[in-house]
């Protein structure tokens, strides 16, 4: 009976559409409605007893649970000759502690149905944790002995030391990585941390002791540098009362001063080649250190991206793949990160099109920084940003990682309920105020990586800037 109530039901409602789409008038476009206004739940706060400070956004529906336990330390603080070691402290954190192996962590995590993970990028780290209501007491206890006991057992750190030194092995026969890195390298310098690969090198890795990750855990892993997001099914009194005793031995220390470099500016562009013989396709990529986070161009820049090359429909995927099959992909991205993260504008494009996909991409950055975008343009991008908001807001996992942004930037608690409207903001003036600001190519920096037998005499006719070979690592060869 009641899948033929659902039957009639669809049948009823596909005659009821039948006669909509006679009537409606395809030949007009709809037109907009206006931009709603979001209102989410309150984020309750609370200090545990240890200095930790606790957000809580209620969710109700359903009987799940989301932590997100956010550091203000990541990559961007790995010593110089240390580069990995961030990613590898939250790699080993659950590896083992002062009761439970790596193994019985799993197993008891895998038998409530919970997830735990540790991770580290380059502005901070994060510990989450997802499980059901009912198996809460269970999940905390293993989440909290993890945090509070970790002993990054020596055979388990070897273990993940060979990994790591493998996989950067492998990443030396991959093109795509091999300029991402370069062109890191090569636009902030050795000196700043944005310029060194997140995963470490060959050396830092081999040279790096378990003493090194115990040093960076005391160090930066305390409740005076974190913020405990919690979304779910939970009241922040009880949640307080369970985690006050399972946290009391995890203290609050002084964090270490670090200071991150301001980038370094591009005076003049330079072509850097990297030799990949026998490679199918040349990994292009353009750039420069551009914005941080906190800069109030944040929204313009973002929508101005989009029509740039920030979705499929954007002025360089449309050129350089739909209309010139140079490529089966190209775009660009804003890194918005605590400091000036970086513009780059990207591809894999065919070897016998590398210099003309890189006229093509001049040619759209140039024609977006001289005129900005059109009204039909800006308007489709707004469009595209504010009905993809609410996929933002799907699960409480997905709410914990929106506000791990608030706390990491400093935003405005209200930064989501006021998303919409400050895209709305956004006017023609603003795009092209932002497109001559950011979109100077006359200041950036082009890396590819190829078989320079084949792609090097067309490139240097381009005459794009003094062209600079380098190595695989993006390191300047002697000439």
């Amino acid at each position: 009976m009641k899948f033929l109530s659902v039957t009639l039901t669809l049948l009823m409602l596909g005659v009821c559409m039948t006669a909509f789409t006679q009537e409606l008038d395809r030949t007009i476009r709809p037109k907009a409605q206006g931009v709603p206004r979001v209102d989410l739940p309150d984020i309750q706060k609370a200090t545990l007893k240890n200095g930790l400070k606790v957000w809580l956004v209620e969710a109700r529906e359903l009987p799940l649970v989301a932590m997100n336990l956010v550091f203000q330390t990541g990559s961007d603080h790995d010593p110089a000759n240390r580069a990995g070691l961030a990613s590898m402290t939250a790699d080993m954190l659950d590896e083992g502690t002062k009761t439970r192996n790596a193994l019985q962590i799993a197993e008891e995590l895998d038998f409530i149905g919970a997830n735990l993970g540790v991770n580290a990028f380059t502005d901070g780290s994060s510990m989450t944790l997802n499980c059901m209501t009912k198996h809460l007491d269970k999940a905390l206890a293993i989440y909290a002995d993890v945090l509070v006991n970790p002993t990054f057992p020596e055979k388990e750190f070897e273990r993940l030391r060979q990994q790591r030194l493998t996989a950067l092995l492998q990443q030396k026969d991959r093109a795509a990585t091999i300029a991402t890195l370069s062109f890191n390298k090569i636009i902030y310098g050795n000196d700043h941390p944005y310029g060194r690969n997140a995963a470490g090198d060959e050396t830092s890795i081999a040279e790096m002791k378990r003493e090194d990750l115990l040093k960076f855990y005391e160090s930066y892993y305390r409740p005076n540098n974190a913020t405990l997001i919690i979304v779910g099914d939970a009241k922040l009194k009880d949640i307080v009362k369970k985690l006050d005793p399972l946290l009391a031995s995890w203290k609050a220390a002084r964090i270490p001063s670090a200071t991150i470099p301001v980038a370094p500016a591009i005076d003049k562009r330079m072509v850097y080649l990297i030799d990949k013989q026998g490679a199918p396709q040349s990994e292009i990529r353009i750039g420069f250190p551009a914005i941080a986070r906190n800069s109030p161009d944040f929204f313009a820049v973002n929508l101005m991206n989009r029509a740039l090359g920030g979705q499929f429909a954007s002025r360089l995927n449309l050129n350089l793949r739909e209309k010139r099959g140079y490529t089966y992909g190209a775009r660009s991205s804003f890194s918005f990160n605590k400091q000036a993260g970086p513009f780059t504008a990207s591809a894999g494009v065919t070897t016998s099109k590398t210099d003309s996909s890189l006229h093509e991409f001049f040619y759209e950055i140039d024609r977006t920084q001289k005129d900005g975008i059109t009204a039909e343009e800006l308007d489709f991008v707004k469009k595209g940003l504010s009905g993809n908001f609410a996929l933002t807001f799907e699960t409480p996992a997905q709410i914990a990682g929106a506000l791990q942004n608030i706390v990491l930037y400093n935003l405005p608690e209200n930064y989501y309920e006021m998303y919409l409207q400050n895209i709305d903001k956004v006017t023609l003036d603003d795009i092209k105020r932002v497109s001559g600001k950011y979109l100077n190519s006359s200041r950036m920096a082009v890396v590819v990586v190829g078989d320079l037998s084949i792609v090097k005499d067309g490139i240097e006719a381009l005459r794009l800037g003094e062209i600079v070979m380098c190595d695989l690592n993006g390191n300047k060869l002697s000439q």
